[in-house]
C-alpha cells in the first residue's frame, strides 16, 4: 500500500465495526473482503465531504482508514460522535507501512487519477459531485443510507452532469493561480491540486466544455474531464 508520509491511520475496531461504518461512510463495507482497500469518504448532514480516505478491511472487527494528517482529528471526532451507541473503538494508531512515496509523486497520482483528496482547508466545502466522487467509486449509490446520503442521491439523480473535475496541463510550470483557475480573466473552476504545471480543477461541466473548444493562445496544453 503506497501512501505519503503525510498520511495517518485511524483504526476502527469492535464487533459493531461493519454496521457502524456502513451507516457513516460512502462505500459498502459489507462487501469488502479481508485486506481489500476501497477509496471512500465521509460527509456531513448537508452532503459535503468532511474527509476522504482509503478504507482497508483487516478483519470483520477491524478497519483501517488512511487519511491526510490535516483531517485526522476532524475525522476521529466525527466518527466518535456517531459511535456512542456502537461497540467500537476509534483511535489513531502507529502502524507499519510498507512504503512511502514522496509528496510530489502523491499529488501527481491524485491528478492523474482524477481523484482529489480532502485537506483541512477544503473539508466540508465540496459535495461529492464537485469532487468527481460520484464517478470514481468513492460513492456507492446502491448501499443504502449513510450520513448525507439523501442530499447526495437527490443531486445525483435530479441534476446529473452539472459538475466535473478536470486535469488541466499548462505550458508555464511557474504560473500560479492560487485557489481559482482562470483563463483570460474568466473563472473556470476551483483548484483542488497542483504539481509541475498540472492542475486538478473542480467546476461546472459547461465551463470545461467551453475551455476545450478554445485553448488557442491560452497556454493550455490539454484538458481531460472525469
Amino acid at each position: 500500500m503506497l501512501i505519503s508520509k503525510y498520511h495517518r491511520i485511524i483504526v476502527v475496531e469492535g464487533k459493531d465495526s461493519i454496521d457502524f461504518l456502513q451507516g457513516q461512510i460512502s462505500t459498502d463495507v459489507s462487501k469488502q473482503k479481508i485486506e481489500q482497500i476501497d477509496r471512500s469518504a465521509i460527509c456531513n448532514l448537508k452532503g459535503r465531504v468532511i474527509a476522504s480516505f482509503l478504507c482497508k478491511k483487516i478483519s470483520n472487527d477491524q478497519f483501517h482508514l488512511i487519511t491526510h494528517q490535516s483531517v485526522v482529528k476532524k475525522l476521529v471526532d466525527t466518527l466518535k460522535k456517531y459511535a456512542v451507541f456502537s461497540k467500537v473503538s476509534i483511535e489513531e494508531r502507529d502502524e507499519n507501512v510498507s512504503d512511502y512515496i514522496d509528496d510530489e509523486a502523491w499529488k501527481s497520482s491524485i491528478i492523474d487519477n482524477l481523484d482529489p483528496e480532502i485537506y483541512s482547508e477544503n473539508s466540508e466545502k465540496y459535495t461529492p459531485q464537485e469532487l468527481g466522487y460520484d464517478k470514481n467509486g468513492r460513492i456507492d449509490f446502491q448501499k443504502g443510507c449513510f450520513t448525507g446520503q439523501e442530499i447526495i442521491a437527490r443531486m445525483h439523480y435530479r441534476s446529473p452532469g452539472i459538475f466535473s473535475i478536470a486535469r488541466v496541463e499548462i505550458d508555464d510550470t511557474n504560473k500560479s493561480f492560487n485557489e481559482v483557475f482562470t483563463v483570460n480573466d474568466k473563472k473556470v473552476g476551483n483548484i483542488l491540486e497542483y504539481v509541475n504545471g498540472k492542475y486538478l480543477v473542480s467546476g461546472k461541466t459547461k465551463n470545461f466544455d467551453s475551455l476545450k473548444d478554445s485553448t488557442e493562445n491560452t497556454g493550455i496544453k490539454s484538458v481531460e474531464l472525469n
